[in-house]
């Protein structure tokens, strides 16, 4: 290896976009750069796309947190919390001295990657192989997703993808208009749009195995595959679609998402749910003793069986001698230290896990079968609702023998530095090892997020499938149909005789099953979809509510039908202790149900990863409504026992009305460049393990 062409070629590993201020964003040392690319190497163009990839661990930690503070899942301890976290709880946007807001890391990345893709040789071929194209494929996902970051979190944001080498030419950027989010998600769907196939374009695969670098404990370390490190171009794509919305964008996202699970039109591997592994469960009917098997997805010395259950992520060295280190475990739960969390489950996500009505499961063997008890969240059991919420957060006690007292510290999570957690206590002694940016999960719940965007464009099945998603899992062959028109058609019976077949009466068109309608009455439809989950891979697929609440295909109280649509919406009474419904909800009050469900499955299962704010944005946006948004922030701080959308949903009517306003949900640039910054010389290595640098 030639470490110093490498370390050219890396770009200088961040330091050729380095910043003299928090107010530059694009910077140089100074007019002009050489970098030497003449007989560029394969090992060059790894190393290279390894020092872009040390760029992404500086941007991993504030990604979790500039998303999390803001939503609705995270509370803060006032007398932990360092300035920088207080603030973004607020939003509270101080772009002069919160390190959190620097954008320098993220056009670093960009920066990086620009002269990369512009250098790199894609035509060079060994036995008739493109040995460069995997890690350009590779680099422009990377470039993708930190555009699509900056796009999501700041909404106008400058865009370029020339090399930026000198002083007039960030000074040239700049002075260019800023592109909005949707501009920015149209460039970028261009660009990745003809590498979507995963068997023409793989992600890099450094050794036979697929699996090049270690992190974290030495000889010990985690073995990362190196797809592992970029995120799935498919991915990619249905997440821009999703945040576009625009006409047709949403058929275009389910069917990304869909080709990611399948791998139809690729022959790549599929991409089961579930297999019943990592599904939390009470041991008893009292509600007591749960197993946290949900919680082992998050559990590091367990990431040799996460292989196939993370699509991306970003790792970390065990510490600052090693390489870059992950200071989130500092703010969720420090290290070696009892008290020291900065912040906890809020009750805001306390009340939404309670209120789940758990179903229990009869167990046989590993497969989860009808279950004869329903919990209800009516009678006083030990542990409620949700059990995802239990499997990640935890306690620790304090004592005070000065004082003679204890301190208890409630709901901390675990989800970035759990080990093993054995009882109700836990005290970590490891660091952040990685973060999770994108895994199977992420998918299905999109993949329901884009079929309830065709069904508001009139899809009819789009919103019993998005259910299944949550509920029952998908294992069959769907069809969902465009404008379908009802009525009377000639069948002929087994007898050869011609029945007619009437038109069913408005009032019980949507009360019928789509399948039925579609069996029996289908006139004729404008465009259908179809959605083959019936191959083997998915026989055991199951609802991705039953991850934490139990059996969900049975759970009566979990359910798309007018009693569960008029209880989300405070729409029942009780009349001779009988729960009965005031007014029939409508057609669109079930789209709002199912929409708002899969908010609250995204806040269930993918809590404090990086997403949420961005998640109540897009969700808020696509329905036309901000109060999706703010309602849920503005109850942050209340164990609601009923949705936002129930009469009786408590909130603060400041934070309301401050995140009712759009301007509020999106964070300030910094200003112009001013003069050329510093560039870094010895940068670090990456991390991997000696041996295999």
């Amino acid at each position: 290896m030639k470490k110093n062409l490498i370390y050219t070629v890396t770009f200088l590993l961040c330091g050729a976009v380095f910043f003299s201020s928090c107010e530059d964003m694009l910077n140089v040392e100074s007019n002009r750069v050489e970098y030497e690319f003449d007989d560029w190497t394969l090992n060059d163009s790894v190393y290279s796309v390894l020092g872009i990839l040390k760029c992404v661990q500086e941007v991993g930690d504030r990604q979790v947190l500039i998303n999390e503070l803001r939503g609705d899942l995270l509370s803060i301890n006032e007398s932990k919390a360092v300035i920088d976290v207080q603030e973004l709880s607020k939003s509270i946007f101080n772009v002069e001295t919160n390190k959190y807001l620097e954008v320098k890391d993220y056009y670093a990345i960009i920066n990086n990657c620009n002269i990369y893709l512009a250098r790199v040789d894609t035509t060079l071929e060994k036995n008739n192989i493109k040995l460069m194209l995997p890690e350009f494929v590779a680099v422009k996902s990377v470039r993708a997703w930190t555009y699509m970051q900056l796009a999501i979190n700041y909404n106008q944001i400058p865009y370029f993808t020339e090399p930026i080498l000198t002083h007039s030419a960030a000074e040239k950027v700049m002075s260019q208009p800023m592109l909005t989010r949707d501009e920015v998600m149209s460039k970028l769907i261009e660009e990745l749009l003809p590498f979507e196939n995963p068997a023409a374009y793989p992600m890099p695969a450094w050794d036979s195995d697929g699996k090049v670098l270690k992190f974290g404990y030495g000889s010990n370390g985690t073995e990362v595959n190196t797809k592992q490190l970029f995120v799935p171009v498919r991915m990619l794509l249905g997440d821009m679609y999703l945040w576009r919305g625009q006409a047709g964008d949403y058929k275009k996202a389910a069917q990304c998402y869909y080709d990611l699970l399948t791998g139809a039109r690729t022959g790549s591997d599929a991409v089961r749910y579930n297999d019943y592994s990592f599904v939390s469960t009470h041991r008893d009917e009292d509600g007591k003793f749960p197993d946290s098997q949900f919680g082992m997805l998050f559990t590091v010395r367990n990431f040799s069986a996460l292989s196939n259950k993370i699509f991306t992520l970003i790792p970390y060295a065990a510490s600052k001698l090693d390489g870059t280190t992950s200071q989130l475990s500092d703010v969720f739960l420090p290290v070696n230290t009892v008290g020291g969390s900065q912040v906890t489950a809020s009750p805001g996500m306390i009340g939404l896990s309670e209120r789940q009505v758990y179903c229990y499961p009869t167990k046989d063997e590993n497969h989860i079968q009808p279950g004869d008890h329903i919990y209800s969240n009516e009678k006083d059991f030990e542990v409620k609702g949700d059990l995802r919420l239990k499997s990640t957060t935890t306690k620790q006690m304090e004592i005070d023998e000065e004082k003679g007292g204890n301190t208890e510290y409630k709901n901390l999570i675990v989800k970035f530095n759990l080990e093993m957690l054995q009882g109700d206590q836990y005290v970590p002694q490891i660091t952040t090892p990685y973060i999770v940016l994108a895994r199977p999960e992420h998918a299905y719940l999109r993949f329901a997020e884009a079929l309830m965007g065709l069904e508001r464009e009139g899809y009819k099945g789009a919103m019993e499938l998005a259910m299944n998603v949550l509920k029952v899992g998908v294992k069959e062959n769907y069809s969902i149909l465009l404008n379908p028109k009802y009525g009377e058609r000639p069948v002929i019976n087994a007898k050869g005789d011609t029945v007619k077949i009437y038109e069913i009466d408005k009032e019980n068109n949507d009360t019928l099953g789509f399948k039925y309608r579609m069996e029996k009455y289908l006139v004729s439809y404008t465009d259908s979809l179809g959605f083959d989950f019936s191959a083997v891979d998915f026989e055991d697929n199951a609802g991705i509510h039953s991850r934490g609440s139990g059996d969900s295909e049975h759970n009566k109280y979990f359910a798309l039908d007018s009693i569960n649509v008029a209880r989300y919406f405070g729409n029942t009474e009780m009349v001779d202790n009988k729960e009965v419904i005031k007014k029939n909800p409508t057609y669109e009050d079930s789209v709002l149900y199912v929409s708002e469900l899969i908010l609250d499955e995204m806040a269930l299962e993918l809590a404090w990863e990086g997403s949420r704010f961005g998640d109540l944005v897009r969700v808020a946006t696509a329905l036309g409504d901000n109060d999706v948004l703010a309602k849920r922030v503005a109850g942050r701080a209340f164990n609601n026992k009923v949705s936002h959308r129930h009469p009786e949903f408590e909130y603060d009517a400041g934070l309301l009305s401050k995140m009712q306003n759009e301007y509020n949900w999106y964070l300030p640039l910094p200003g112009e460049v001013v003069e050329p910054g510093k560039v870094e010389e010895t940068p670090e290595d990456f991390n991997p393990s000696e041996e295999q640098e």
